[in-house]
């Protein structure tokens, strides 16, 4: 069964699909709010958008599924959706979440971490931050 998600716009679905595909066209983060607000299944938001533009642009989409209280649980399902395709991927990963990753294996919090470091634990956020923009 196909699903109308776009009962709300006046664009054609192909046209919808060409704004998806190009992450840096000004109306993107609005069809990727709707998309994933409002469909379930990996099969159909895939055909709409990349798994390689999901794992760049899904923590900025989040925010704004977030902000809606009515579509919650479907920002969990996607945030989970998301883990594993950067776990499927670790090459996708920004350092700080490769990181994260691996403070959270080991058990350390971010304060434990940066103390065995012997660096401040907001500087250490910040260095982090920086190395990603290398």
């Amino acid at each position: 069964m196909k699903i109308n998600w776009l009962w709300d716009t006046r664009l054609s679905e192909a046209r919808v699909k060409r704004i998806l595909k190009n992450e840096h066209d000004p109306r993107f983060y609005i069809y990727a709010e709707k998309l994933f607000s409002r469909v379930s299944d990996p099969k159909i938001v895939f055909d709409y958008i990349t798994k390689e533009v999901f794992s760049r642009q899904w923590p900025l989409i989040s925010k704004r599924v977030q902000k809606d209280a009515w579509v919650q649980g479907r920002a969990d399902f996607w945030q989970s959706v998301y883990e594993k395709t950067l776990s499927l991927h670790p090459e996708r990963m920004s350092i700080a979440e490769q990181i994260k990753n691996i403070r959270t294996q080991m058990g350390y919090s971010q304060k434990e971490l940066a103390k065995r470091l012997g660096v401040i634990h907001s500087n250490m956020y910040l260095s982090w931050k920086r190395a990603e923009k290398i």
